[in-house]
């Protein structure tokens, strides 16, 4: 009876789950529609990502569920308002003539950053229920949004033709999969280590899962998500044969991109097959998240190559 009762209960969240899900699909469309600009709703929605981390910071010294209630329905929030101008955006691109979905470029990648990064974080945070990791992710999230409100250009630009493809629908949509998994995997990692280190801590003690927890959910964030950061390379690859007539031409992104396959590659290798568990995996992480950062914002930025036209 017990098993009958604990099915009925997950079958009634992921109802809640989905009906939330809607609700906030269909918010985001209606809100769009407002005569607002898309810039309007991004900033709206960083400074809904700020709120949510100060609010996660807060349960995550105090423990008032309460807090931690608030700070998921913030960050529900932040992500339907994100939404809302990725969709207005694309509302605004095609009444300029040039319609692309809002992730072509650095503005808009980083800004669908933050809101797959959202997503995957909500989906971790419902299957193991501890929210105080949102204390380590949602300043993720902020700084990232707000990267693109400061630093990015918001013009919406015509597309370059080799990104006039169906393959920009699939291949940037896996890619930012895989950057947001990271994202979440980076933040578990932070906090084991901080439980590793500080374990004295009054924070460490109380407030923070086990360490086998952290472990566990720093693991099935990359397990879960590199089989598609594997799938991003072999479809950009493909779009790279039909764009530029090659496979592979060693641009200084696909190098990157394939130098984290490898560091997070190695970590799946020394944790499955070598029983790495621990510190040292966790510090495998927070370096594999460095290839991450360097591979999206240093390669875009500061290395010229076929990728380029994500600079901007």
């Amino acid at each position: 009876m017990k098993e009958v009762y604990v099915e009925r209960k997950k079958a009634s969240f992921l109802s809640l789950d989905l009906l939330v899900g809607v609700a906030c699909v269909l918010g985001a469309v209606l809100l769009s529609l407002l005569p607002y600009p898309n810039t309007f709703w991004y900033k709206s929605a960083m400074l809904v990502y700020g709120l949510g981390s100060l609010v996660y910071f807060a349960y995550a010294f105090l423990r008032e569920k309460i807090l931690g209630n608030i700070g998921t329905l913030v960050l529900v929030f932040g992500l339907t308002l994100n939404l809302t101008g990725m969709i207005r955006r694309g509302i605004e691109s095609y009444q300029m003539g040039i319609f692309h979905p809002p992730w072509s470029n650095l503005f808009e990648a980083l800004t669908f950053w933050s809101f797959i990064a959202g997503l995957v974080y909500l989906v971790v945070e419902r299957k193991y229920g501890f929210k105080v990791i949102g204390a380590f992710v949602l300043p993720l999230i902020f700084f990232t949004s707000a990267y693109a409100i400061f630093k990015a250009s918001h013009d919406i630009q015509p597309l370059m033709p080799a990104l006039r493809s169906y393959w920009l629908y699939i291949h940037v949509v896996t890619a930012f999969i895989g950057y947001a998994g990271f994202t979440v995997a980076f933040g578990g990692a932070v906090a084991y280590l901080v439980k590793e280190y500080f374990e004295n801590s009054r924070f460490a003690k109380n407030y923070l899962p086990s360490k086998e927890l952290l472990d566990e959910i720093t693991y099935k964030s990359i397990a879960i998500v590199f089989p598609v950061w594997t799938a991003s390379i072999i479809l950009g690859a493909a779009w790279a044969n039909e764009a530029w007539g090659g496979y592979w031409s060693w641009d200084p992104k696909e190098v990157w991109s394939l130098i984290v396959w490898l560091f997070f590659g190695a970590y799946l290798h020394a944790r499955q097959l070598m029983g790495w568990k621990g510190k040292r995996v966790a510090w495998m992480v927070v370096a594999g998240f460095v290839t991450v950062l360097i591979c999206f914002f240093a390669i875009n930025l500061y290395f010229p190559g076929l990728h380029s036209y994500a600079t901007e």
